[in-house]
């Protein structure tokens, strides 16, 4: 019990990124609540494909999120902001370039872009291609204030962003702008936040910039040894949340081939429930990576604080799991206005097994702060393994749920000896 011993600053952080993320989550809920209400039928389903295309196309942004908040913190331990400001300017560079180009590739493509998605106005693909260009710059100013631990100011971008898209979605809604004005106000929040959050990281910068300047023994040069070793980092983080999508998704593409249109769907709602548990320790994430990332070389600091991130990301699904097993009929009420009850078996199976995924997630992100990459072979075989699982052991949406919580219980056990084998 002695890592149990709260640390204020790691409490106080977690909660507000408990707030800022709860919010951020909430303000996305309501904006498709209204959205499913307000627009018809084809009109919601056009702004469902985009954004199942925007979430596609974004996944390599957490990539350069994670990497930046990485380094950042690193240089930030090392009070060299001449370097954080650098690797700032040098990635805002190249993701911008990077979003202009997928603006130009969707640009002219947008016809046939709208024929293969069947959305009558091609004009909402290029509102698309102007949304993730913005997508791929935002990881920058987020990963740079998470990096410098900046979690007050993280937490106001959180809430502007999934505020600003609420309210501003709703306006142009009433205004009767249409899908058209639901895309646009998802726009305006990344615009807006980009703006606040680079000025906050900026000022952040500043001050220790002007530190180093008094202390120039601190003072580095950005080489490219510094940019090699950055753009390594992306490989090991590309593979662990591919891995970690697979592992938490590749299970409702199998469904759907190896069951009826019915299971499928009851499959779909029991895992929308699940998934909720997979958000709670996210806020846990958010705080622990930076910190740790700080200490670099220092295991005997590392442990204690990925001990406590595991004991308050067991607490927040353990609670979840009561909720989940004696109302379950409320939750699906809740979530999805009717209740199934093919569905409360399985949501209580999701329930276990985000949960053992929300443990594994926390885990990876610790093995993601070393420089060490063995964790790496058995994620991979596991992943491969869980779809052949699925593949040999379906004869019901039970047995698909068992071979998952037993992939996981097995990675979450692998990943435990990895970390404490020494101790």
């Amino acid at each position: 019990m002695k890592y149990f011993k709260w640390d204020d600053e790691f409490l106080r952080n977690t909660g507000l990124m408990v707030i800022g993320v709860g919010l951020f989550n909430l303000f996305n809920l309501l904006y498709h609540f209204f959205m499913v209400r307000a627009l018809p039928p084809v009109e919601y389903g056009h702004l469902n494909s985009l954004m199942a295309v925007f979430m596609v196309v974004s996944v390599p942004a957490s990539t350069v999120q994670t990497t930046v908040t990485k380094f950042v913190s690193s240089f930030y331990a090392q009070k060299r902001y001449d370097l954080i400001r650098n690797l700032i300017k040098h990635f805002l560079f190249l993701t911008s370039i990077i979003g202009i180009i997928i603006f130009l590739l969707i640009f002219l493509l947008s016809k046939y872009l709208a024929s293969f998605l069947q959305i009558s106005h091609s004009n909402l693909l290029i509102l698309l291609g102007i949304l993730l260009s913005f997508a791929m710059i935002i990881p920058i100013p987020w990963g740079g204030l998470q990096g410098l631990q900046k979690f007050i100011s993280l937490t106001i971008n959180l809430i502007l962003n999934g505020g600003l898209k609420f309210i501003i979605g709703v306006c142009f809604i009433i205004l009767g702008l249409g899908v058209f004005g639901a895309l646009s106000a998802i726009i305006i929040s990344y615009i807006v936040t980009i703006f606040i959050s680079l000025i906050m990281l900026k000022a952040e910068i500043s001050k220790g910039v002007a530190f180093v300047t008094k202390n120039k023994e601190n003072l580095r040069k950005f080489n490219n040894s510094s940019l090699s070793e950055m753009y390594y980092y992306f490989l090991p983080i590309g593979i662990t949340l591919l891995c970690f999508m697979m592992l938490t998704n590749i299970d409702l593409i199998l469904v759907k081939h190896f069951f009826k249109p019915i299971e499928a769907g009851y499959y779909s709602i029991a895992q929308m429930v699940g998934k909720i548990i997979l958000f709670l320790p996210i806020p846990v994430v958010m705080v622990m990576f930076p910190k740790i990332n700080a200490l670099e070389g220092q295991i005997e600091k590392k442990l204690p604080i990925l001990n406590r991130s595991l004991y308050i990301t067991l607490l927040f699904c353990f609670g979840a799991i009561v909720l989940v097993f004696i109302f379950p009929d409320f939750i699906l009420k809740i979530l999805t206005g009717k209740v199934y009850p093919e569905c409360i078996p399985l949501v209580r199976l999701f329930s276990i097994n985000m949960t053992i995924f929300s443990l594994i997630l926390i885990i990876l992100y610790y093995h993601l702060s070393t420089n060490k990459k063995g964790f790496l072979y058995p994620l991979i075989i596991l992943a491969l393994g869980q779809i052949c699982a699925i593949i040999f052991f379906h004869r019901s949406l039970i047995e698909v749920l068992l071979s998952i919580g037993i992939i996981a219980f097995c990675l979450l056990i692998i990943n435990f000896y990895l970390i404490y084998r020494r101790k």
